[in-house]
């Protein structure tokens, strides 16, 4: 039995959709037709009528094309997993609309006399403290960034973060902290001594982050990063950000190499 096919006007009319779209779609590989007539127009069939379901659904939880295209390959299979990376991305934005809302009813609170671009300035600095660039998406969970969100709220003044949030903290400074993690757990594995030069170097390199990260050793934000550290290790086990998680044996021994670098000399 054949199937029934349509011509672009009605398929359009059907799907509720756009001409304009379908050739949209078609170009972009998503939609591509069932056939065509002999004088080359466009023939849709039911079985499209599914896929464009599916492309519509996906739209409106707001996948790319790019990522509806990928997933409609895949079949269900890559589906629950890419829901749930939707569903965090869709909850990043909307703690970046919360943070705006929070922005503006702080500045409408401020009086007449105070409120100027320098305090507006300072106040979106502060919240953007909050938010995050995509890349961490790949390193740390939503709630594993909530917590660490928390954690800064917790730790640091409020001049600390003024600061902090005319600092881009890039994906390579992250980076970084991830390569001096794995080398001490490296060298802790190996049992190391901590005074070797490895363990050495390894301390001098952490005191270059810390330096980078701290502004150059600015004291408000020394204190904050202190105290971040202690509400960290406070956490319960299962709260802690494993990115950035040092069990007992390598925080002694890192301790013990910096301790070591930065002995005074006799």
């Amino acid at each position: 039995m054949s199937k029934k096919l349509y011509q672009t006007n009605e398929f359009a009319k059907k799907s509720s959709v756009s001409v304009r779209t379908l050739q949209f779609y078609d170009k972009k590989g998503l939609l591509s037709p069932s056939g065509f007539t002999q004088a080359g127009y466009r023939l849709y069939s039911d079985d499209d009528l599914v896929r464009l379901q599916q492309i519509l659904a996906l739209k409106y939880l707001g996948f790319s094309l790019a990522g509806i295209k990928t997933l409609i390959n895949k079949g269900v299979s890559g589906f629950p997993n890419a829901l749930r990376e939707q569903k965090e991305m869709l909850f990043d934005k909307r703690r970046q609309i919360d943070s705006i809302i929070a922005a503006i009813e702080k500045i409408e609170k401020m009086e007449n006399e105070k409120l100027d671009f320098e305090a507006i300035v300072n106040i979106i600095e502060v919240i953007q403290m909050d938010l995050k660039p995509e890349w961490v998406n790949k390193y740390l969970t939503s709630e594993e960034r909530t917590t660490l969100r928390s954690l800064t709220k917790q730790s640091y003044s409020e001049e600390a973060l003024r600061k902090l949030g005319q600092q881009k903290f890039t994906e390579e400074l992250h980076q970084q902290y991830g390569y001096f993690r794995d080398e001490l757990r490296r060298l802790v594995v190996k049992n190391t001594d901590p005074a070797s030069q490895e363990a050495l170097s390894l301390a001098k390199y952490l005191m270059d982050l810390n330096r980078q990260l701290s502004q150059g050793w600015d004291e408000e934000i020394l204190g904050g990063m202190k105290k971040s550290w202690e509400n960290f290790n406070a956490l319960p086990k299962d709260k802690k950000p494993q990115m950035y998680t040092l069990t007992t044996e390598e925080r002694e021994f890192i301790k013990q190499a910096c301790s070591i670098l930065y002995k005074p000399k006799p």
